[in-house]
């Protein structure tokens, strides 16, 4: 882990933009109209105090005068260096941009340094004729030779606030320089995993080249590998990482629950973090483009209630002027951010509850991914405070662990688990977790038996009596199979009912699927309790994340109230709003930031050559009126109060609450609760 008490060189402020310049040799007067004052002005305007500012791009060309790298052909002016100087004027930090694994010069003139594909179909990035980025390798040492010279030549002339290394991903690379290291160190060429094994090797040892080599020349430089995804459990990834930078453009096919999800396991890694989105209509690279100020509005203050610091993503035009029609979109937001600092500086997130991650567990997105943002997602619409979190989380921090769908146990988490249960702790489990890995038996006392799998698919649930008043009385279907796990003493709260029979060409029923048997299954059972620990057969995260069906989420309700009735928070928001408690422990004070917008699905084609999907946009949001609040207490509050306006709340307190009322919601607010 990067030692987040390390002296940096200087304050990683919270209004950024990320200026993005991937310019091509075929556009000429490159920078040509370029202003200082317009350039820091159109900043200002915007509320921004940060800008990422680029050195090299993806086209592989450097703008400013360099002797390491080729300088666009028809660069006018060392432009890198008069937006330093601009900024410095003006004090707005400046970080500089360099791309790696993304130079379409080196590619075309080192065609032996690229990323050669194994999968058949590995996309635009291997066809030649396609107009994209061609990806290179990083164990070519004289290309990362050339990249470390770039770095100390930018450190050495603009003294930049950090460094921003983008475009390192995890590539099935069989490479003649690949396949060399996978035989050496006996790993199979055919096989995926040993694939992104080679390839894992060579980002961290990367990191450590580059990280090493910078820190050389200025041991304070700030310096963020881009990989455009937070890899949960594994930290050795961030040793060399003086801060993370959260990629997740909602439009851009993130979706808007794929940020909170990320920024949630980021906060356990005890580092200062960015969030990034951008002003783009779609994703990365979109002359043109808008996003509507309110839905810019909304995801800064997403970012601000979670614990980072915010980035928003531009591109400038090749004559070098900012179009002031974006900062104009994007000053709404940064003027709530500037407005909320006082209260975001030092300020820690309150959870009782953990999502122990799939992904950590597995070392695979994939799947594993799904099913942990399957269980965020449901609890960000239940409005619920939850880590994610890795095995080498202390769980004794945590009232209640939630493992995802497939969560075996054995060995030392196995223990770890179990001295959880004994010393208290609640758990949830669902599918495979909290099974043996042979899938035998739980590795953990459960008064129930296991048999397998189900040989049905799907079959029905139906829930008992007080589970959860949402849930219907009739059996529903559950899409994904379950094991067979029988009660044998535990408590049943959801019963299965089986198909007639599974859905084959010589024998069908309905449109879909088979209809439920009217007597129960006696072979398993759907959800059940012993103690502290409730399970469901089903792999019930998944399912949600394949189809969102609301009652798979208020059977995980039920659960939770039967666990952990008295939560830090309680509030009647809709399902799309979301909650953040935080504390400012110097300062005596909690900080409850509520938020609600309607999010929409738009788009079906996509546009040239880029991938057709449905986009998650906000184009309007309306206010919510008389919203319910509750946080659980243990003295009475000297004060409550509205960040965005100053005003005192009036309050009660009612069983260990502290009970408020905001009487009208419009994006965002934080009320202040002073002990």
């Amino acid at each position: 882990m990067a030692n987040p008490l390390r002296p940096m060189k200087s304050e990683l402020r919270y209004r950024q933009i990320h200026l993005d310049f991937h310019t091509s040799e075929h556009i000429e007067q490159v920078g040509a109209q370029f202003d200082a004052e317009q350039f820091a002005a159109t900043l200002q305007r915007g509320q921004v105090n940060s800008v990422t500012v680029f050195a090299r791009c993806h086209h592989g060309w450097a703008y400013y005068p360099s002797k390491v790298c080729k300088p666009h052909p028809h660069l006018a002016r060392n432009l890198t260096g008069a937006m330093v100087a601009a900024c410095r004027k003006h004090d707005i930090n400046v970080p500089i941009y360099i791309t790696v694994q993304w130079d379409e010069r080196m590619a075309r003139e080192n065609p032996g340094w690229r990323v050669v594909h194994a999968q058949q179909d590995a996309g635009a990035s291997l066809n030649q004729l396609t107009p994209c980025w061609h990806t290179l390798c990083l164990s070519n040492q004289a290309y990362i030779d050339y990249i470390i010279a770039q770095a100390l030549e930018v450190i050495e002339m603009f003294k930049p606030d950090g460094l921003f290394f983008d475009i390192l991903g995890l590539w099935r690379c069989v490479c003649n320089n690949c396949l060399a290291r996978m035989q050496a160190a006996g790993r199979n060429p055919e096989n995926k995993e040993d694939q992104l094994a080679n390839h894992r090797d060579l980002l961290l040892e990367f990191y450590e080249k580059v990280g090493t080599a910078v820190r050389a020349a200025d041991p304070a430089m700030r310096v963020f590998f881009n990989s455009g995804h937070v890899y949960k459990g594994e930290r050795e990834r961030w040793q060399h990482f003086s801060h993370l930078e959260l990629e997740s453009l909602p439009t851009g096919g993130w979706g808007y629950d794929h940020f909170p999800v990320s920024a949630r396991y980021a906060n356990t890694l005890g580092m200062e973090y960015l969030g990034m989105t951008g002003k783009f209509h779609t994703s990365w690279g979109e002359f043109g483009g808008y996003k509507r100020p309110v839905a810019l509005e909304y995801e800064c203050m997403l970012m601000s209630a979670m614990g980072a610091r915010c980035s928003i993503g531009d591109q400038m035009h090749p004559c070098g002027v900012l179009e002031t029609a974006t900062y104009a979109t994007i000053a709404p937001a940064y003027a709530r951010v500037a407005a909320l600092e006082p209260y975001l500086r030092d300020a820690t997130p309150v959870s009782e509850i953990a999502i122990l991650s799939s992904e950590a567990r597995h070392h695979e997105r994939d799947a594993h991914e799904q099913r942990d943002v399957g269980a965020a997602r449901m609890l960000l619409e239940m409005q619920v405070m939850f880590d994610v979190i890795d095995g080498a989380e202390e769980f004794g921090n945590y009232t209640l662990l939630v493992l995802p769908d497939d969560i075996t146990l054995e060995g030392a988490l196995a223990e770890k688990i179990a001295r959880f249960v004994a010393a208290g702790g609640k758990l949830i489990l669902s599918g495979a977790s909290g099974l043996r890995p042979d899938l035998s038996a739980f590795a953990l006392p459960f008064k129930a038996s296991v048999s397998g799998m189900s040989d049905y698919t799907p079959d029905y649930i139906e829930a008992r009596a007080g589970l959860d008043a949402d849930l219907v009385s009739a059996p529903f279907v559950a899409y994904e199979r379950a094991h067979k796990v029988k009660a044998a003493g535990a408590e049943l709260l959801a019963d299965v009912r089986l198909p007639y029979f599974n859905r084959a060409w010589d024998h069908f029923c309905s449109h879909q699927h088979t209809p439920y048997r009217l007597e129960r299954c006696a072979e398993y059972d759907a959800v059940m309790q012993d103690g502290n620990v409730i399970y469901f057969s089903h792999p019930i995260f998944q399912s949600y994340y394949n189809l969102g069906q609301p009652l798979y989420k208020y059977l995980v309700r039920g659960a939770l109230n039967r666990l952990l009735p008295a939560r830090s928070v309680r509030t009647n928001l809709p399902s799309n709003g979301r909650i953040s408690l935080m504390e400012q422990r110097a300062q005596g004070r909690l900080l409850l930031h509520v938020l609600y917008v309607q999010t929409q699905l738009r788009g079906e084609a996509g546009f040239g050559w880029t991938t057709a999907q449905k986009m998650e946009i906000i184009e309007d949001a309306v206010p919510l009126h008389h919203v319910e609040c509750a946080v659980r207490l243990d003295q009475k509050p000297a004060r409550v109060q509205l960040a965005s306006d100053g005003r005192d709340v009036a309050w009660a307190m009612r069983d260990g609450y502290v009970c408020f009322i905001l009487e009208r919601l419009f994006i965002h607010e934080l009320a202040i609760i002073t002990l």
